[in-house]
């Protein structure tokens, strides 16, 4: 079957919030592999996608956001979403991409699976950032544009 890929351990639904402030992106640095991305994580069964990226969010930056206040930017998949843990647990992501426009940057700090939350300037992102990070802010919408 074309495009199908071989030997991969599972796939999993993920939903994430990109969240730009004044012409910054709220990032994560990742426990696992140290590097930044975009608060996010698993959408357990049963639940609405955008309630997870909203609980994700929540757990990964102690940032809450209404379900309301965020809307689709994208929904992501293929190799480069690929994520090899650890453990040596792979997972083939299918990544739903929510952007969030808030006023003013508000107080963040890393919790659950993140070990640092920050806000970086949109025109100075750190090099740390994976394939898929890097594909999820392209997708971010041009300064100046509603999320």
């Amino acid at each position: 079957m074309p495009g199908r890929s071989r030997g991969a351990g599972s796939a999993r639904v993920g939903a994430g919030v990109a969240v730009v402030a004044g012409g910054q992106v709220l990032l994560v640095r990742r426990r696992d592999n140290g590097l930044w991305d975009i608060p996010g994580g698993a959408v357990m069964a049963g639940e609405v996608v955008e309630v997870a990226a909203c609980r994700e969010l929540q757990e990964e930056t102690g940032l809450v956001l209404a379900v309301q206040a965020v809307k689709l930017l994208g929904v992501f998949s293929g190799p480069q979403h690929r994520h090899t843990y650890p453990d040596g647990n792979t997972v083939d992501w299918v990544t739903v991409l929510y952007g969030a426009q808030l006023p003013l940057q508000l107080s963040v700090q890393g919790g659950d699976d993140a070990a640092e939350a920050r806000w970086w300037p949109l025109d100075a992102l750190p090099s740390s950032l994976s394939q898929a990070t890097q594909a999820y802010l392209h997708a971010l919408p041009a300064p100046g544009a509603s999320a």
